[in-house]
């Protein structure tokens, strides 16, 4: 697919990124048309098509990356080939260890055959993911918040998926901005050359991102987004003003 060189592309983590506040987001929806947008989400996507059916109709989507970079849809086209990477990862081992450690998992709707998600203290990530690595060779597990512990095949990861379907698109890293307010996004932040922490991002994406690639919003959410797209060039100043 080929794109003009000179147009950007966001891809965004959704909740409390770009979602989470209507009005910011319906503005958004009507401001930002220009530049390409893909969702980003550490949600499968069979719960995250609840939220997208809900944003306003003015919000063009051109590519969704769910269930922490492990599905890729773009032009609500299914990507089967991205997957096929994953075929040998077995999640029953990874269930199994969790199990035996009396780890909680989340809720079903979070579940999918390439992301096993669970809850953990954060006091014990360091030696269960030592043991999920031990067994599971080619595992990646990704932290956050107090609890929050997922595992993903190793090749699979928000970041990975963003190159992928800016790839797909035809847009170069150069041209491609991230977005998102929690330590799942961090992948995304290393492998873009621009990055936003929204201005209600957790102090975990804060102090691992890169200053000097990271544009750190005042404005929450959506609002937030607009701000960062302003500061990179890739929205003009015109309609905008923060105080």
């Amino acid at each position: 697919m080929t794109r003009d060189s000179r147009q950007w592309l966001l891809v965004t983590d959704v909740d409390d990124t770009l979602a989470g506040d209507w009005s910011s987001l319906r503005e958004f929806a009507e401001s930002c048309a220009s530049v390409l947008l893909v969702l980003n989400s550490s949600r499968p996507r069979s719960s995250l098509a609840v939220t997208i059916a809900e944003f306003p109709d003015e919000l063009r989507i051109d590519g969704v990356v769910s269930a922490l970079g492990t599905e890729i849809e773009v032009g609500g086209k299914f990507c089967c080939k991205w997957q096929e990477r994953f075929a040998d990862w077995d999640r029953s081992l990874v269930d199994r260890i969790l199990a035996e450690e009396g780890c909680e998992p989340h809720p079903h709707e979070m579940q999918t055959a390439f992301k096993a998600s669970f809850a953990v203290p954060a006091s014990r990530w360091s030696a269960v993911a030592e043991k999920i690595f031990q067994t599971v060779p080619g595992s990646r597990v990704i932290t956050s918040g107090k609890s929050d512990f997922d595992v993903i095949p190793a090749r699979a990861d928000k970041g990975a998926a963003a190159l992928h379907v800016a790839a797909l698109l035809g847009i170069p890293r150069a041209r491609m901005i991230v977005a998102g307010d929690s330590g799942n996004d961090l992948s995304m932040f290393q492998v873009a050359d621009r990055a936003i922490a929204v201005g209600n991002a957790r102090r975990e994406l804060i102090d691992a991102a890169d200053p000097a690639r990271t544009y750190f919003a005042r404005a929450p959410r959506a609002a937030g987004l607009i701000e960062g797209l302003l500061h990179w060039g890739a929205l003009t100043p015109t309609h905008f003003s923060y105080g």
